[in-house]
């Protein structure tokens, strides 16, 4: 029995041996590649090829090459051999690659041989290469603006050299793919015009008259042609000239008499076009045209605006043109078209006994068309209108209408039991201005 291990061992001993001599030498393979390998596709081309060679050859398995190895962790790619006795391989993509993701990728590759079975015992090794891969962009993405709407403001009559930029952006990896090579205006007809970098310009002098806001459409595309999925809206309003002092308002107004009051200037605002101004004074003057229309006109007769306004059939004149038989009206101030009359507070008309009752009835009517104006030094004194007093210097008013400041105040004092008694009595009217009054009184 000893004999026999002993044989064994020797037979043993001889076959790894020979073995041995067989499989000689190593795989040998490059000490470097490059590769490239274009997104969403599977195959790298490698710079050089992927060839191992064997000295071996052409002894089977020994001088075959069978697989080829990748160290690196998680990397995306295999090695396959094409062809054992040429050792031909080729690197392939285990999943998709992704530009956006990762452009470039880095590992170790090494060649093995076939050894000397075909179970591959007794293989041997090449050294070991670097593997450099570049990922190829593909054009996947348009560009999308970064904003939703562009706006801008200009002023009539000049050329800018850029009223706005627009920029879009693209999520490709690659600079001929990410880059927005080219803009351009949708919308035709409008005098603008737009430059590779997003820059957009007037071509003509805007007239704001002609056009206050002009609505262009605007694309985009990347360097490899892709436009854009979604054009961007650009809004350039017209500005006029600025011209200092007020604006937004009329100089002319149509008041319908009894509608209440009326804003005159509800949005006016002073421009002062970027100007300091140290101080403001501002002056409004009002004034009524002549025409033919409601009762607060001149333009009538009295009968016409009595009649026109509403006023009672049997009222008495206190202010009758100027003649033999209604001579108080002599001597007081008249407007230009000898219409009205005009008080400045130093002179009155004194109404003749008979013409208006001393005491006033249980029933009257009082009617009066005025225009009132500023006083300057009377703001705190009566202005009266109509009085009724005694003769003596007691200077007790039986009735009175009058302004004091911001109201219409009517005073009444009637002789209720005949027996010389009286009972005063005060009516007040506040009122926003007291420079136009079409006013009617009726007390019972």
């Amino acid at each position: 029995m000893k004999q026999c291990r002993e044989w064994a061992l020797l037979f043993l001993g001889v076959g790894s041996l020979l073995a041995t001599k067989v499989n000689k030498h190593k795989p040998w393979i490059e000490t470097s590649y490059h590769g490239v390998i274009t997104e969403n596709n599977d195959t790298v081309i490698l710079d050089p090829p992927l060839v191992a060679l064997d000295k071996d050859a052409p002894v089977p398995y020994a001088g075959e090459i069978c697989a080829f190895k990748i160290h690196g962790q998680e990397m995306p790619f295999e090695a396959v051999v094409l062809n054992k006795t040429s050792g031909e391989g080729q690197l392939r993509a285990r999943s998709p690659i992704d530009c956006e993701l990762q452009k470039e990728y880095t590992f170790i590759i090494q060649a093995y041989d076939c050894g000397t079975e075909p179970s591959g015992t007794n293989w041997k090794k090449s050294h070991k290469a670097v593997v450099h891969i570049q990922v190829k962009d593909a054009n996947e993405f348009a560009p999308a603006f970064k904003e939703a709407s562009y706006k801008a403001t200009v002023t009539e009559g000049k050329i800018y050299d850029s009223v706005l930029q627009v920029e879009a952006m693209d999520e490709d990896c690659s600079p001929q793919y990410s880059q927005i090579c080219n803009y351009e205006i949708v919308t035709t007809d409008v005098p603008f015009a737009i430059d590779r970098n997003g820059n957009i310009r007037n071509t003509e002098k805007l007239s704001y008259d002609k056009e206050h806001q002009y609505e262009i459409m605007v694309t985009a595309f990347d360097c490899g042609q892709k436009r854009a999925t979604e054009d961007v809206l650009v809004r350039v309003e017209v500005k006029p000239v600025c011209k200092p002092g007020w604006q937004d308002w009329k100089r002319h107004i149509e008041y319908k008499p009894g509608s209440g009051s009326l804003p005159l200037f509800p949005i006016i605002h002073l421009e002062t076009c970027d100007g300091p101004v140290s101080s403001i004074h501002a002056t409004v003057e009002l004034q009524t045209n002549y025409i033919g229309k409601g009762c607060d006109r001149e333009t009538y007769s009295e009968k016409s605006l009595q009649k026109l306004c509403g006023a009672s059939s049997g009222a008495i004149d206190l202010l009758p043109t100027h003649s033999t038989t209604n001579n108080w009206t002599a001597g007081l101030l008249m407007d230009s078209n000898d219409m009205v009359f005009k008080f400045d507070g130093k002179q009155g008309a004194k109404i003749p006994d008979g013409i208006v009752p001393k005491n006033l009835t249980d029933h009257f009517t009082i009617t009066m068309w005025m225009k009132h104006g500023p006083s300057p030094g009377l703001r705190a004194e009566k202005e009266t209108i109509l009085c009724n007093s005694d003769k003596t210097e007691m200077n007790r008013h039986h009735y009175a209408l009058y302004v004091h400041n911001c109201r219409l105040v009517f005073l009444l004092r009637k002789d209720f039991d005949q027996a010389d008694t009286f009972r005063p009595a005060e009516f007040h009217w506040k009122l926003d201005q007291v420079h136009k009054l079409a006013f009617i009184i009726i007390i019972t």
